[in-house]
């Protein structure tokens, strides 16, 4: 009988400490889907500076930079939020028509966006050493060949190996 609340009171505690260490990795008030995406955006931006051993003026420049543009990019984000939203709407609901007119619609901010961050890459760029600029050119070079790769097997995903052969009825 004491065997058994000795298992049992370590199984409790195993279990106990477990939820506080998973609750504790999460960051409070911050839905995790959030924390992902905010994640991807960062992970997005950090890749031009990959490999960079930036020193303590250029760090101070780049943070200068980024603050810069950060409002003006966040307001056309947020201008762009409504449209995308339509697109998911119409993309569950398998109406082309409608996520094209949505994109369609998202054009002009969409090419506002794009020179924004064109012109922070550029002054980024003018804030680093020439050797640390040689690295940075490679990373956009990097980055710009994972989009073109994304882009090519947009709306194509290879089957997964567990399904090959069966239907999604």
């Amino acid at each position: 009988m004491r065997r058994t609340r000795v298992i049992g009171i370590a199984i409790v505690s195993l279990l106990t400490v477990g939820s506080v260490a998973q609750a504790q990795n999460a960051a409070p008030g911050v839905p995790q889907a959030r924390q992902q995406r905010v994640g991807k955006f960062e992970k997005g931006r950090g890749r031009l500076l990959r490999g960079i051993k930036l020193s303590d003026a250029e760090k101070a420049r780049v943070k200068e930079i980024r603050g810069k543009y950060q409002t003006e990019s966040k307001t056309l984000r947020q201008s762009l939020r409504p449209a995308m939203q339509d697109m998911r709407t119409a993309r569950q609901k398998h109406d082309t028509v409608a996520m094209k007119a949505a994109w369609d619609r998202t054009a002009a901010d969409r090419q506002k966006l794009d020179a924004l961050m064109q012109r922070e890459r550029a002054e980024v760029r003018t804030a680093l050493t020439p050797e640390h600029q040689t690295q940075f050119d490679a990373n956009v070079k990097q980055l710009a060949e994972r989009r073109a790769e994304g882009r090519k097997g947009k709306g194509h995903r290879p089957r997964r190996a567990d399904r090959v052969g069966t239907s999604k009825s």
